[in-house]
């Protein structure tokens, strides 16, 4: 049986229409509702929206942009939209940022659209700059964020800012946020407070909702990150890197942040349950070998279990796991540095048995400052 793949162009367009051409950003942004797999947004000077995946288009925006005819002739700005999110939580509240500084907010489905600019600007964003995210909060419709970033403008400052009412005030949550352009910045699902910014030279993070930021290390590289996500069944956070670098790291802990726990001697995170696969006797590919030879690590065999330490602890740490009669069923030797620790708890042999030793043993320095 053969089988012929299909490419459809589902590109909105004015064909023959007599109205003005679109004009697209060189990354024309495209969303998919959280709420309707099927409705897709996709921004050109106009949003469109498509209730059956790109089939059919319609306009439900006016020019968002300035429509400044002496940069839509020219190379950037272009006056087009550079970022739509949907809020997650009602339907309809539409965020949009554009390449030549606005913010546009509509409550009910594009009938109408007002302008956050002003209100933007009022808070100390630089008015033209381009908006390169807004993110409507998981956790309240009103709440959002909006990043500018500057380095067309040859301007590095960290532009960051924040609303709880729809876009009437706005607060700059920038911080401590060294003087890198920004690209993106996302919001935790579970802990509103827990912030990530991706920019120029990485990822920071913040676990007070903006007042200090510190930059996430472990093994990433000093390179511009300009797309960020979390992974909602994996809790993974997944990064998109100018390079078309793609990388993935387990957060699920960093929820269970926050200046009260940094103050602790010793906290033990929350341990997410996780099946035995037995990958490499299973015949798979289990290095995921491609025809261009693609290699990757796969996830852990292993419990992985994350603790905190304020200080470092000469001796190191014990972990012992026992079963709901108190029966020690492992003990661990880990690491105890300053800041977050990892030790694996092997599910492969040896599962059931008191025993010292075990796993692969990480610190990572994580501070509140």
């Amino acid at each position: 049986m053969l089988f012929r793949s299909v490419r459809t162009d589902i590109s909105p367009g004015r064909a023959n229409s007599g109205t003005p051409p679109l004009r697209y950003n060189w990354i024309a942004p495209i969303a998919m509702s959280p709420h309707n797999p099927s409705i897709i947004y996709a921004g050109a000077q106009k949003l469109f929206r498509s209730l059956n995946r790109g089939d059919k288009w319609e306009e439900i925006s006016p020019d968002l942009t300035t429509n400044d005819a002496t940069k839509t002739g020219k190379n950037v700005p272009f006056c087009t939209i550079t970022s739509i999110s949907e809020s997650p939580l009602t339907a309809g509240v539409i965020w949009i940022g554009t390449d030549d500084g606005k913010v546009q907010l509509t409550k009910n489905h594009g009938g109408a659209w007002t302008d956050l600019t002003p209100a933007l600007t009022k808070a100390g964003a630089p008015a033209e700059r381009w908006v390169s995210r807004v993110f409507a909060s998981p956790h309240h419709a009103g709440t959002a964020f909006v990043s500018k970033n500057g380095m067309r403008n040859d301007d590095f400052r960290p532009f960051l800012y924040k609303t709880t009412d729809y876009g009437a005030t706005w607060t700059s949550i920038s911080g401590n946020l060294p003087t890198y352009a920004i690209n993106v910045v996302v919001q935790d699902k579970k802990n509103a407070n827990l912030l990530y910014v991706g920019n120029d030279r990485g990822v920071w993070v913040t676990f007070d909702g903006g007042g200090q930021w510190t930059r996430l290390l472990a093994n990433l590289p000093a390179v511009a990150v300009h797309d960020l996500t979390i992974h909602p069944r994996e809790n993974d956070l997944v990064l998109a890197t100018y390079g078309r670098g793609l990388w993935t790291g387990d957060v699920s802990f960093l929820p269970e942040v926050t200046p009260a726990m940094l103050d602790k001697a010793a906290y033990l995170f929350d341990i997410e349950p996780k099946a035995k696969y037995g990958f490499g006797t299973q015949g798979m590919n289990y290095r995921l070998f491609g025809d261009k030879y693609l290699e990757v690590p796969n996830e852990p065999e292993a419990i992985v279990i994350n603790y905190y330490v304020k200080a470092d602890q000469a001796a190191g740490a014990k972990i012992t796991v026992t079963d709901k009669d108190g029966r020690v069923m492992r003990q661990l030797d880990g690491p105890a540095k300053a800041g977050v620790n990892r030790v694996l708890w092997p599910l492969a042999g040896g599962a059931g048995r008191a025993g010292g030793g075990g796993g692969d043993r990480k610190s990572t320095r994580l501070n509140s400052s």
